[in-house]
């Protein structure tokens, strides 16, 4: 476990009204400088809340933020929340505690943003699947792989069943990279039971899909019951995948999968003096 600084980003729609909603959250690794951020994807679910504000021009603006290391750490989260007082503000930085950088943002982005103006849009709360697959997202924006190169949603391949369709697929030269959630934290057995045979059937169809695409690698990253990595149908689904030259990894391995491939696509983060800008 260590200890991280976080900031939240907030969006003013009226600076005399003074109601801020929280769009995103910064935080910083205090020993390396590393950082993450992570904004909603898209800010019309904020109509209803900042009724005549320009909507449209914050998602473009929130969309080219760019942000390097910091290896003040909280420090640079103070200089950053004193550098941004109008529409675009930054709270001043406080700790948490996590096991991985990853960890600590989904953990602020989840309790200032994701239950907040996320959930307002969608109208209910997210799945532990959906969890998952934003923490595939979270971690592809840290390693710089959203803004470098393209990542396909849910694109399709053939497969046994006619579809084999990862969540996320990024290709480059000889590679088709493709990433998929599994959560078996279910409230039923029977739901229980759907998810383990709908993973058996993903990798039989992924098996197939390699075959007809020879440089398709797969990753999963499943969640059990509990925090007990052995029960019965999370072994089960595990060993099918595995079985089928699938990669299988829980929520502390996603990280350093997205580094590992960032590493191969030859993109670095630059470090230096920390900045906040537009591309």
């Amino acid at each position: 476990m260590g200890t991280y600084s976080y900031s939240v980003a907030r969006f003013v729609p009226d600076p005399i009204r003074n109601e801020p909603v929280n769009i995103g959250a910064i935080v910083v690794d205090q020993e390396t400088g590393r950082t993450a951020h992570r904004f909603l994807r898209s800010m019309r679910g904020l109509a209803q809340r900042c009724p005549g504000a320009d909507l449209a021009s914050l998602e473009k603006m929130v969309g080219s933020i760019q942000v390097e290391d910091m290896p003040g750490g909280a420090g640079d989260l103070e200089d950053l929340a004193r550098g941004h007082t109008n529409l675009l503000q930054f709270t001043p930085p406080r700790a948490v505690v996590a096991s991985t950088l990853e960890e600590s943002l989904q953990r602020a982005f989840e309790t200032y943003i994701g239950n907040d103006a996320e959930q307002v849009r969608s109208g209910r709360p997210k799945s532990p699947r959906e969890l998952l697959v934003d923490e595939i997202d979270t971690a592809l924006s840290i390693g710089g792989i959203f803004k470098a190169v393209a990542v396909a949603k849910r694109q399709v391949f053939a497969g046994q069943r006619g579809r084999f369709t990862p969540d996320r697929s990024i290709t480059f030269p000889g590679v088709i990279f493709a990433l998929h959630a599994i959560s078996f934290r279910t409230k039923t057995r029977s739901k229980t039971a759907s998810v383990l045979k709908d993973a058996k059937a993903l990798a039989v169809d992924f098996e197939d899909a390699k075959a007809k695409n020879e440089g398709l690698e797969f990753t999963v990253l499943m969640e059990p019951a509990g925090g007990d990595g052995g029960t019965e149908p999370y072994a089960q689904a595990s060993g099918h995948l595995e079985d089928r030259d699938c990669k299988v990894i829980g929520r502390s391995g996603i990280g350093p999968c997205a580094r590992q491939l960032g590493r191969r696509l030859g993109l670095f983060n630059r470090a230096g003096r920390p900045l906040l800008r537009s591309a």
